[in-house]
């Protein structure tokens, strides 16, 4: 399987300024030493962001945490023949936060 090295934002900086100077996108991979998609793909991004900064830590925000995981995993296995909306109100109920 492939290694991956993300590239830190002063070498995507880099790679940016010299496409913007006019350079191809194969010299720029050359350069660089990294694979003309990665290239590609930085590039497209800047275009459509206008910033070469990547953001950290995407996705939709948790709702619950890894201890009311555990609570629920529990509760489901301890037999009982319960609806998940009936384990999520007694979640609730513990916890005080809504599931």
């Amino acid at each position: 399987m492939a290694r991956r090295n993300p590239l830190d934002d002063f070498t995507r900086g880099r790679m940016i300024a010299k496409l913007e100077e006019g350079c191809t996108v194969t010299s720029v991979a050359a350069e660089f030493g990294i694979s003309k998609s990665i290239v590609s793909c930085a590039w497209k991004a800047f275009q459509t962001t206008g910033t070469a900064v990547r953001k950290v830590g995407g996705g939709h925000p948790r709702t619950t945490t890894v201890g009311d995981d555990r609570y629920i995993i529990l509760q489901a296995k301890r037999g009982r023949r319960q609806s998940a909306s009936v384990i999520a109100q007694q979640l609730s109920t513990a916890t005080g936060r809504q599931v």
